[in-house]
């Protein structure tokens, strides 16, 4: 198959959609298939990587919001005009459904004759109101959109939900994947090196996000006060950036534990599987608008038990793989309460860790996932045939 995955939202847009992405074309390559990026034209950080993997860059000019990282450009044009650049794949697959080079894809791949498909990240529009404001996308346009692709894939049961008030298109649910030979458990000696290696002793809490309200890190700042009432030596490592650095910052000098929180602000790829592998207990505190959470598939497959909130896609992660505990989002004493429970006991943490991997091995990993996507992709284009 020659395969086009489209979206605006490819890197330098740091995100899920971009990651989702980058591994998938990976993955798709390696299992003999001919594939490209379709993005807009910016430097992606990507280009060496993906040239020496063979996998194409196709960039589609126009300008591109420094804000929104849309292509204002191709939000105005034809989903004509975009299909020149689709001609040579017999498969069109978009990503994020409320970007204008998605939607335009799907458009112009079902004008083709191409099997069409699109993943849906999302469950709210209310953290992308900007986009919805600038766009001005009114909700039977997304409607007319979401009518072309042949095959929709959510990546969670909440983000199927979400996008079926929208559209009749066929939905399918394919999680996201993980990279389980990166991201993989270490013994206890192994963990204690790599804690000497990033400077880090005690008890290892780690959250990996965005530093934004929804992903509520000022919630697990508070939280933590409580913590070292009961784990001394325990440490948080936050690891992102966002707007709310500077404020957490502050937060955590006014809580009096500045000396005992790690702000290691944006950190590289290469970096990240030691820092998962050195955690004790893995933290996302989630306050709205998590369709999954890909970064708890990454500590799931790291062996790290999970502590997450009852938001969105989450609960069918981390409930069905007893891979951790689930908590009510902006409840600080639970969520302290639920870290402390897991430092607190090693059996227990432990078992939680084994959960998870064994999960990711089964369902999560880049391998399983590719597999049902590549499936989605044959079965669209045989119905084409009949």
């Amino acid at each position: 198959m020659r395969i086009a995955l489209v979206s605006d939202w490819y890197y330098p847009k740091v995100g899920g959609v971009a990651s989702h992405m980058h591994h998938l074309a990976i993955h798709l390559k390696r299992r003999g298939h001919d594939v490209a990026i379709v993005t807009n034209d910016l430097e992606t950080g990507k280009e060496e990587e993906l040239e020496g993997l063979g996998i194409e860059l196709r960039k589609i000019p126009g300008t591109v919001s420094p804000i929104l990282g849309i292509n204002l450009t191709y939000s105005l044009k034809s989903n004509r005009e975009l299909g020149e650049y689709l001609r040579d794949f017999n498969v069109i697959h978009s990503h994020h459904a409320f970007t204008p080079l998605s939607l335009k894809a799907v458009k112009a791949g079902r004008n083709l004759g191409k099997a069409t498909l699109l993943t849906t990240h999302s469950i709210s529009l209310s953290h992308e109101s900007s986009l919805w404001k600038a766009l001005g996308l009114t909700f039977p346009l997304l409607g007319h959109y979401l009518g072309f692709p042949h095959r929709i894939i959510a990546v969670s049961n909440a983000a199927k939900a979400f996008i079926e008030h929208f559209t009749g298109s066929p939905v399918e649910v394919i999680p996201n994947g993980v990279e389980d030979e990166l991201f993989r458990p270490l013994s206890e000696g192994e963990k204690e090196k790599v804690k000497e290696e990033l400077g880090i002793e005690g008890r290892v809490v780690l959250y990996v996000s965005r530093m934004s309200p929804r992903k509520g890190p000022h919630v697990l700042l508070n939280a933590f006060q409580r913590v070292l009432r009961e784990v001394d030596d325990a440490i948080l490592v936050m690891v992102g950036s966002g707007e709310m650095l500077s404020i957490l910052k502050a937060q955590a000098k006014f809580l009096g534990v500045e000396d005992r929180v790690r702000f290691m602000g944006y950190v590289p790829g290469e970096l990240l599987p030691k820092l998962y592998a050195s955690a004790d207990v893995f933290v996302l505190p989630s306050t709205t608008a998590e369709a999954f959470g890909i970064v708890i598939l990454e500590a799931m497959a790291s062996g790290v038990p999970v502590v997450a909130t009852t938001v969105g896609g989450i609960p069918e992660v981390v409930k069905e793989s007893g891979s951790g505990i689930l908590v009510s989002p902006g409840d600080e004493v639970e969520l302290a309460g639920a870290i402390v429970e897991i430092l607190s006991d090693r059996n227990f943490a432990r078992k939680l860790g084994e959960a998870g991997r064994q999960a990711v091995e089964e369902k999560y990993s880049w391998k399983v996932v590719a597999g049902k996507i590549e499936k989605a992709y044959e079965e669209v284009l045989s119905s084409l045939e009949e």
